[in-house]
């Protein structure tokens, strides 16, 4: 098997990233910095709120830290959120065995079975920017939820005699 735990600095150096995975988002808090913008422009008591919409935008853009979750290859998948930060799970395309995004109340998962049995569970936050790269390099791959079986009522299930 191919796909294994490494340390960061031994990824190989001719990777051509195609996308990555941040934990900041970055246009989301760029479009709240806009619609503050105009908060305060309006120049009514909604203005309050674009300062606190502002400050709040702006402390998060510059302030927090941002750093990659994952990134997209041709040939495999990097994981980065690890215990260990200096280490990165490297998951070669054709060692996924199934693949499945959940959404839940407080965070997204992206949930891996690699064709050796492993399983690993990634936090997600951005459905949109993760889902398409596995429709495309693991396609068909896809675990579906299985419908909710519908319990027959009393009445329908009673036989008449």
């Amino acid at each position: 098997m191919k796909s294994k735990v490494l340390k960061i600095r031994n990824l190989p150096e001719e990777m051509q990233v195609l996308n990555e995975v941040k934990v900041k988002p970055i246009g989301s808090l760029l479009v709240l910095m806009l619609v503050s913008g105009v908060f305060i422009i309006s120049g009514s008591t909604i203005a309050i709120m674009g300062v606190v919409l502002l400050a709040i935008s702006s402390y998060a853009l510059l302030v927090m830290p941002d750093r990659i979750l994952m990134q997209f290859t041709d040939e495999y998948l990097v994981l980065y959120n690890r215990k260990n930060r200096d280490e990165c799970m490297l998951i070669y395309w054709d060692e996924i065995l199934l693949w499945q995004y959940q959404k839940h109340n407080n965070e997204d998962q992206l949930w891996l079975q690699l064709t050796d049995g492993q399983t690993e569970t990634i936090e997600c936050f951005n459905r949109n920017k993760i889902v398409p790269y596995f429709k495309i390099y693991a396609k068909g791959k896809e675990r579906q939820l299985k419908p909710a079986r519908r319990r027959r009522s009393a009445a329908s299930s009673r036989q008449k005699i």
